[in-house]
């Protein structure tokens, strides 16, 4: 297997039965996404969805698939710490989440966030989201990641693991910015949604809010267990 395979596999599993497994991480990160242009679309601009998504993306997707790949990789030394203090890392994952939320439901209320909310602003919150939503999933086990865990938890192989587990998470996040680029496609061209974004962005903030809730409360395992009780 190589890095294409892995990325195609990642991006193929968002598309999937393995969605039900992704839906811990994938409608909070698609509501902040889209939550973070539609403020702008209240303010009747509506700049360019590339230029106002791809760098925001790009950042959440780094940190995410980084964390990821080396909470996988538990065959290399760098990734022991992390995992033995996963518990207080997810308490910190959950502060971090509520600081994004705070962000889309103050937006339009704090003249401070709301002159803050541009790309460069937004990149930085989202590449710590990304450190975040890595540390408080818990992905299914999919064939092809269980071929990397066979990798990443041997010492020997535990770098082409954590490689592979590093482009597998990389496209998931394609798939990602996929949808979210496509629904603000959507909304753009949506009056009625256009007259409703302040709402809307409020409504992302909410589901984020949501997230960082299920964490701090420990019913995140819940979720999991509601989400893939659709499967059985």
């Amino acid at each position: 297997m190589g890095s294409t395979s892995a990325l195609a596999g990642g991006f193929s599993s968002f598309f999937s039965i393995w969605q039900l497994c992704i839906l811990q991480i994938s409608p909070f990160f698609v509501a902040f996404l889209v939550g973070s242009y539609l403020p702008m679309l209240e303010a009747g601009s509506g700049p360019g969805v590339l230029r106002w998504t791809l760098p925001p993306w790009l950042a959440f997707t780094l940190s995410f698939s980084l964390v990821y790949a080396l909470l996988i990789a538990s065959g290399l030394s760098l990734s022991r710490p992390i995992i033995a203090n996963l518990g207080t890392l997810r308490i910190a994952a959950a502060i971090v989440i509520l600081a994004a939320s705070a962000q889309l439901l103050l937006v339009d209320r704090v003249p401070a966030l709301h002159r803050l909310h541009r790309p460069p602003a937004l990149s930085v919150l989202a590449m710590l989201l990304g450190v975040a939503f890595a540390l408080v999933y818990s992905p299914c086990i999919t064939p092809m990641l269980s071929e990397i865990m066979g990798l990443a938890t041997q010492r020997a192989t535990a770098a082409q693991g954590f490689g592979l587990a590093f482009w597998y998470a990389f496209g998931t996040c394609l798939a990602l910015w996929l949808v979210s680029a496509a629904l603000i496609l959507v909304a753009r061209g949506v009056a009625g949604i256009r007259r409703r974004a302040a709402g809307m962005t409020l409504a992302c903030g909410v589901v984020v809010l949501a997230l960082a809730l299920l964490n701090l409360s420990g019913l995140m395992t819940h979720y999991k267990a509601f989400a893939l009780g659709f499967a059985l």
